[in-house]
């Protein structure tokens, strides 16, 4: 796509989210019915109401405010601002956020994100964190980070921030996921944060620049938070706390749901608490995070050894089969479509070079698993 069909897309993108009533969900059917936003806004009435979930009064509000110069001085000022344009069909868009069913269809990002198949755990909690609770945010987030998994929180404060700053210390990544435009930061007191958060990661927001303050818009955030992660933790979490606002996201998008018990009499671990109860996994550490979620360990151990220089495609392949845990030969050699022979013969020298151990029953596995 060039930087003039990006515009032109975008403009249209923003008018037809513009209009009363066209959130993600509708957008996403108009566009899919007529295949683009200007196809869209050009649409007639009666068009448009064939669209499941459009009624006239929303096809006519389509017709009446779908204000292209408004649109395309928002877009002017996105672009000015250097936000990078997310479209939910762009392959540069999250993947693992993508499939889910309320999606944005445009997000924005500013800062860099780890590589595409870099993998993701959410860590959230109360903003009125215990001293105890903040420093086991940091702890987990910094421990996560050195075995190269990115961090993602809502950078509130408490237990988010300790999160991202865990997560910076230990010189890893992390992304946070406003529920404020990225022009805005909330709170104001974590603007160095969000400023070593776009050094070293990246912020996203699916909000407009100059959005109107909404105290609705954290919930909605937390939807991206869970999306974007393979699992969530929660750390600290009252009865309201919008942490459990995450967890049933978390669940709804079939992601796994970790939680760290606390004293049954605090009330700020009443939520975590619950959670465990209802089936969530207990954490006190990282490793009941990859004995959840074993192929974590096996992705990093893949991307550390896929940088190896003396690897031939073949070996790289068949890291990127290990990558998920420990393979029989027979089942290694179908997928690397080989014969178990030759499959042996890479896997000899995958082990010369410590990549790959042979464990009982012709199991191979990556050595840092």
């Amino acid at each position: 796509m060039t930087n003039s069909e990006l515009k032109e897309r975008l403009i249209d993108s923003i008018a037809l989210l513009n209009v009363p009533g066209i959130g993600g969900g509708r957008f996403g059917k108009l566009v899919s019915a007529f295949g683009s936003p200007k196809a869209a806004l050009a649409a007639k009435i009666s068009q448009l109401e064939r669209v499941s979930g459009i009624s006239r009064s929303l096809a006519s509000a389509v017709k009446e405010h779908g204000d292209g110069e408004r649109a395309r001085q928002t877009a002017a000022r996105i672009i000015q601002l250097g936000w990078t344009v997310l479209f939910s069909d762009q392959p540069e868009y999250p993947q693992k956020l993508a499939p889910v069913s309320d999606a944005p269809p445009m997000l924005f990002r500013v800062g860099e994100v780890p590589a595409s198949d870099s993998p993701m755990i959410g860590i959230v909690g109360t903003r009125h964190a215990s001293e105890g609770g903040r420093r086991f945010a940091y702890r987990l987030a910094g421990d996560l980070a050195r075995e190269g998994i990115t961090v993602v929180s809502g950078m509130a404060e408490g237990i988010d921030s300790a999160a991202h700053k865990g997560a910076l210390d230990a010189g890893g990544a992390t992304i946070a996921v406003w529920g404020t435009p990225l022009d805005q930061v909330y709170p104001k007191t974590n603007r160095e944060l969000a400023e070593q958060i776009k050094a070293q990661g990246a912020v996203y927001s699916e909000y407009l620049p100059d959005t109107e303050p909404n105290p609705a818009h954290f919930p909605e955030r937390n939807r991206i938070i869970s999306g974007l992660s393979e699992g969530v933790v929660v750390i600290e979490a009252g009865k309201k706390s919008g942490a459990l606002i995450t967890a049933r996201c978390a669940l709804d998008q079939e992601r796994e749901l970790f939680a760290v018990p606390g004293p049954p009499d605090a009330g700020r671990s009443f939520g975590a608490n619950e959670l465990i109860k209802s089936g969530a996994r207990l954490l006190t550490g990282i490793e009941d995070i990859f004995e959840e979620l074993p192929r974590l360990k096996g992705e990093v151990s893949a991307r550390k050894f896929r940088q190896m220089p003396e690897l031939t495609e073949t070996e790289v392949r068949m890291v990127d089969l290990l990558s998920s845990g420990p393979l029989q030969i027979d089942n290694l050699s179908r997928e690397a479509a080989l014969p178990v022979s030759e499959a042996m013969e890479f896997l000899l020298a995958l082990e010369l070079k410590g990549v790959v151990q042979e464990l009982p029953g012709k199991r191979f596995v990556l050595t840092e698993q």
